[in-house]
C-alpha cells in the first residue's frame, strides 16, 4: 500500500542523485511511497512500471528496468531475493535518513539474509564503516585480528523478539558486538581492551586492499603502476608531488614482495631484494606516516575549522580512494574542491568532484562570446552549430 512520505530539500542538492537521469530521480522518489516502514519494497520491472509510470506510454517495462539498474548502480537501492517464494525485493539503503517514521508498522516483507556477505557490507556502508558502539572505523577488508572485523549487531536481541529488518541492525566490530551481548541490557557499553590495537588492523586492511588492487593491475597491464599513473599535483597544494606519488611506488613493491614470498613458500622464485633508496621512498617500507594519514591531517588543518569534518570520517574515504589507484594529486584537488564548498567527504561527493575536474577542458568548438566568456559542454556544441549556421547563411546571402 502506498504511504505518505516527505522529500527533504537536501535531496535536490545531492550530487549522486543529481547525476542520475531525470526519470531515475522520479523513480527514486516513488520508491519512498512504495516502500514499507523498513524501506523494503517489491522490485520487479512490471510492478514498478505499473505504480510509477502507469500513464507514461513512452516508458516501457524495459526502460523501467534500465532506470531501476541506475538506482542500483548508484548504491541507492540494494536488490535481493527474499522469502520462501524467492521474491524479487529491494531495500532503500538510507531509508531512515530520508524518512522519519512516527509510528512505524512491522514489515510484512522478508528482509535480506545476513548470511550474505554483500548484505552485511551494505549495512556497513550505510553506517559509514563506523562501529555504532565504539565509534571507531571498521576495516573494509578482513584482517588477521578477527575481533576488529565487521559484525552486524541486533539492537533488540533476537531472544527478545528482535528481527533482521534494517531498523534493528547496525554495523559493529566483532569484539564490540560480543562485549555488548555479554552485558545485561541497560548497562553502559565499554569498548573491550582488544580495540587498543585497532590502528594496526586498519593499516593492515589498507595494505591488503592496495595489494589486491595492485595484483589486478599487474595481471592486466605489463607495466608498472607509476608509468600509467604519474602524479599531476597542481593548484598550489601544500604538498610536494613526491609525498603522494610514493604510495604508487609502495604498491608496486608490496605486490612484488608478496609474490616473492608466495614463491618462496613453494620453494620457487627468488627472495625479494631490498628496495634501493631514492628521492621518493615508499611509505610502507620506511616507517613514514601513510599517505592517507598525511593527506587527511592536511585537509583537516585547512578545512576543519567551521565545518563538521572528523578524522574518522575523512580518512577512510581518502584511504579507499588511494587503494583504488586514484592519482594522489587529483585526489587532493578533489578534496580542496569539497573543502572550499564545505561539502561532506564521501565516496559519492568525491566521484562528483572527480567528474568536475576531469571535465574541465575546452572543447574544440567553443564559441567565443563578445565579452570573452566561453561556453563548454552542450552549450558549446549548440553555440558552435549556431555559429556555423550563421556563417552558411551569410555565404548564401546574395547581398
Amino acid at each position: 500500500m502506498p504511504r505518505i512520505r516527505t522529500v527533504k530539500p537536501e535531496f535536490w542538492e545531492d550530487e549522486v542523485v543529481g547525476l542520475l537521469p531525470r526519470d531515475a530521480r522520479l523513480l527514486f522518489i516513488s520508491t519512498f511511497n512504495m516502500a514499507d516502514d523498513e524501506g523494503l519494497l517489491r522490485w520487479t520491472p512490471s510492478y514498478i512500471k505499473a505504480n510509477t509510470f502507469m500513464y507514461d506510454d513512452d516508458i516501457s517495462v524495459g526502460r523501467t528496468q534500465e532506470l531501476m539498474q541506475a538506482l542500483t548502480s548508484a548504491g541507492l537501492i540494494f536488490p535481493y531475493v527474499g522469502g520462501v517464494a524467492r521474491q524479487q525485493m529491494a531495500m532503500i539503503v538510507n531509508f531512515r535518513k530520508h524518512q522519519k517514521i512516527n509510528r512505524p508498522q512491522k514489515s510484512k516483507l522478508p528482509p535480506p539474509s545476513l548470511q550474505n556477505g554483500d548484505v552485511r557490507r551494505v549495512y556497513a556502508r550505510r553506517d559509514g564503516w563506523t562501529c555504532q558502539l565504539c565509534g571507531e572505523e571498521i576495516p573494509k577488508v578482513p584482517v588477521s585480528n578477527d575481533s576488529h572485523n565487521l559484525s552486524i549487531d541486533h539492537i533488540r536481541h533476537q531472544s527478545n523478539g528482535g528481527t533482521d529488518h534494517p531498523s534493528n541492525l547496525r554495523a559493529t566490530h566483532q569484539a564490540c558486538n560480543k562485549s555488548r551481548r555479554d552485558r545485561p541490557d541497560g548497562d553502559e557499553f565499554v569498548p573491550p581492551s582488544s580495540m587498543a590495537t585497532l590502528d594496526r588492523s586498519l593499516h593492515e586492511a589498507m595494505n591488503r586492499s592496495v595489494n589486491m588492487h595492485g595484483s589486478e593491475l599487474n595481471d592486466s597491464r605489463p607495466h608498472s603502476v607509476n608509468e600509467s599513473h604519474a602524479p599531476s599535483m597542481t593548484g598550489g597544494a601544500s604538498f610536494a608531488g613526491s609525498d603522494f606519488s610514493s604510495l604508487n611506488d609502495s604498491r608496486n613493491d608490496s605486490l612484488q614482495e608478496r609474490k616473492g614470498k608466495e614463491g618462496n613458500r613453494e620453494g620457487k622464485g627468488t627472495p625479494p631484494t631490498p628496495r634501493q633508496s631514492s628521492g621518493s621512498p615508499a611509505v610502507v617500507q620506511t616507517g613514514e606516516r601513510a599517505v592517507e594519514d598525511r593527506m587527511t591531517d592536511a585537509f583537516l588543518d585547512r578545512y576543519a575549522r567551521g565545518n563538521s569534518y572528523k578524522r574518522r570520517q575523512v580518512r577512510p574515504v581518502v584511504a579507499d580512494a588511494l587503494a583504488n589507484d586514484t592519482d594522489p594529486g587529483e585526489l587532493w584537488r578533489a578534496l580542496e574542491q569539497l573543502g572550499e564548498t564545505s561539502k561532506p567527504i564521501t565516496a559519492n561527493t568525491l566521484q562528483f568532484a572527480f567528474s568536475k575536474i576531469r571535465g574541465s577542458y575546452q572543447p574544440a568548438n567553443v564559441y567565443q562570446l563578445p565579452t570573452g566568456q566561453t561556453l563548454s559542454g552542450t552549450d558549446a556544441k549548440v553555440a558552435g552549430w549556431m555559429a556555423i549556421a550563421e556563417q552558411l547563411r551569410q555565404e548564401g546571402d546574395p547581398a
